[in-house]
């Protein structure tokens, strides 16, 4: 059984980049989707959801980086960090890491609710409505604090 502290730097580690990933493959699924309904239409919803996808590509390639130095023993290995200094000081990082990527959510899901708002056929894929979902794959990273303070138990 892990420690109390490697146990969270694991689920943070995991819950963080499912997050991201899945906001990640919603914004540009989004945005192709969108493309095929007469792009020019959608001209600034497009230029907002290629802001939010570029940004969010940065928040993983950063949190990427966090892994490779903070996260593994070594790159090699792959291997968690297990020493109490290295689990701390990678939770540290994280959330220094995470306070930077706060603002730019918040100003990404801003920007994307300040755009207009395609047509409803137009985002309806089988398994839902395209733009809530992407709405609510960002709000899930800009609540991540929230989740993380109480433990993740959504």
């Amino acid at each position: 059984m892990m420690a109390p502290q490697s146990d969270l730097l694991w689920r943070v580690n995991n819950e963080y980049r499912k997050r991201l990933s899945q906001a990640e493959k919603f914004v540009s699924l989004l945005e192709g989707l969108l493309l095929m309904h007469n792009g020019g239409r959608y001209s600034s919803t497009l230029s907002a959801l290629r802001h939010t996808r570029d940004q969010i590509h940065q928040l993983v390639e950063e949190h990427r980086s966090w892994r490779h130095t903070f996260y593994y023993e070594s790159l090699e290995s792959k291997r968690m960090v297990h020493g109490d200094r290295e689990i701390m000081q990678a939770l540290a990082r994280f959330n220094r890491m995470r306070t930077r990527h706060e603002a730019q959510l918040s100003e990404m899901a801003q920007r994307l609710n300040a755009a207009p708002r395609p047509e409803p056929h137009h985002t309806r894929i089988p398994t839902g409505d395209l733009w809530s979902l992407t709405e609510y794959a960002l709000n899930d990273l800009v609540g991540f604090n929230t989740d993380y303070a109480n433990g993740f138990h959504a």
